[in-house]
């Protein structure tokens, strides 16, 4: 198991985490139950437990292959078992979904993910393939009220001109403990964009890596994370620029209260030979109560003369001004709390592309403004 002593792994609870006695979850038919709005999909995947039950398609689309395996010598070639819970994903997945994109192929309908985690513990895996010139957009929903632990991975491959969309929310339970890492591989003048939303679990950490292999490789990376009670959201970033003229932006956002954490280390490394690259990170984070707490760690490692970085972070409560202009037009404490914090979020939640994603974030933010009102004695409008 990871040292907490180490940098990687510094503020998270793993004193916490007895995975002794934990069961492999039992897949089960509820990720059916589950839906998704937005247009018509390309493909459904239901998948329980890390196992993939289902693939729903009206009808086939010519240069897309959604299957429930990946071809044999694919997977962990960007997510190998380099720590304890990337090993333990590629022991005990079932199965890894495999997403394929053929070369020129333009798919504008989404795939989308029903990722449903029973009792127990569930390693869900997915690869995505975008051919050159391809492009594909993929939205995930994780779920699962009962889960124990959840270790998932996902590993995308953009070749030279392709381009991968991925918006993923997660909205598990309280008492769940969530581990996952993504990584991407970007080829020359491809485009890798990612979205991702953490709302529940009692830890809740993703390690999202971006490599820009190719010359003109760009990476767009926003996060959104709301937390309340004792949840920590932990949120670590890695950005490589390899390749000439490549660019990167990461905008990462937290709003907690009670006693939640919000924890961000982002890393940007300047490969020697990237020159002309181009990388920009920035965090936002507000605390909204005495109890809770945020931490950032922007951190640079350059190793090229001739390219542009910039890092910034802000920690703080809400702006008072902006609660004392709302209020003063006749706006009620708690709905002005409400409007501040839904502005926060406003970007992320168009990011999503889907409305039953963008209202799971929406919701949180209802229930992150009411615990903050609950802690000051500020009752809601109409209550």
């Amino acid at each position: 198991m990871p040292d907490p002593k180490d940098d990687v792994w510094k503020y998270a609870p793993l004193d916490e985490l007895a995975l002794d006695d934990l069961e492999l979850a039992t897949p089960s038919d509820a990720a059916r139950a589950t839906t998704i709005g937005g247009p018509a999909p390309a493909a459904v995947v239901y998948v329980s437990g890390g196992q993939v039950l289902a693939i729903d398609s009206d009808e086939p689309i010519e240069g897309l292959s959604v299957s429930m395996s990946a071809p044999a010598g694919e997977l962990g070639r960007l997510v190998g078992p380099d720590d304890a819970f990337a090993a333990m994903n590629l022991a005990y997945s079932p199965g890894a979904l495999f997403v394929d994109v053929a070369p020129n192929a333009r798919i504008t309908q989404p795939v989308v993910l029903l990722v449903d985690c029973p009792a127990g513990a569930s390693f869900p895996r997915v690869l995505v393939r975008v051919g050159p010139r391809g492009s594909i957009r993929v939205l995930e929903h994780v779920t699962g009220p009962a889960a124990s632990f959840v270790s998932g991975v996902a590993e995308y491959e953009v070749a030279d001109g392709a381009t991968l969309e991925v918006s993923s929310v997660q909205s598990l339970g309280d008492a769940c403990w969530s581990v996952a890492r993504t990584r991407a591989s970007i080829g020359a003048g491809a485009t890798f964009r990612q979205v991702a939303v953490g709302l529940g679990a009692r830890y809740d950490r993703v390690r999202a890596d971006a490599i820009l292999e190719g010359e003109g490789a760009t990476s767009e990376l926003q996060t959104a994370h709301v937390g309340t009670g004792d949840q920590v959201h932990d949120l670590r970033t890695m950005q490589v620029h390899v390749g000439r003229r490549t660019i990167s932006r990461l905008h990462s956002k937290a709003a907690v209260t009670d006693r939640a954490g919000s924890i961000y280390s982002g890393l940007i490394t300047m490969r020697h030979g990237a020159k002309k690259a181009d990388a920009r990170q920035v965090n936002n984070s507000l605390v909204l109560s005495e109890e809770a707490r945020a931490d950032a760690v922007p951190n640079l490692d350059i190793e090229e003369n001739d390219v542009q970085c910039a890092h910034a972070s802000t920690v703080g409560p809400l702006d008072p001004e902006q609660r004392w202009y709302l209020e003063s037009r006749g706006i009620d404490p708690f709905d002005a709390v409400q409007l501040i914090i839904t502005g926060f979020f406003h970007e992320i939640e168009g990011l999503l592309h889907d409305d039953a994603l963008a209202n799971r974030l929406h919701d949180a933010i209802i229930v992150l403004a009411a615990r903050r009102a609950a802690t000051r004695g500020v009752a809601a409008a109409g209550a």
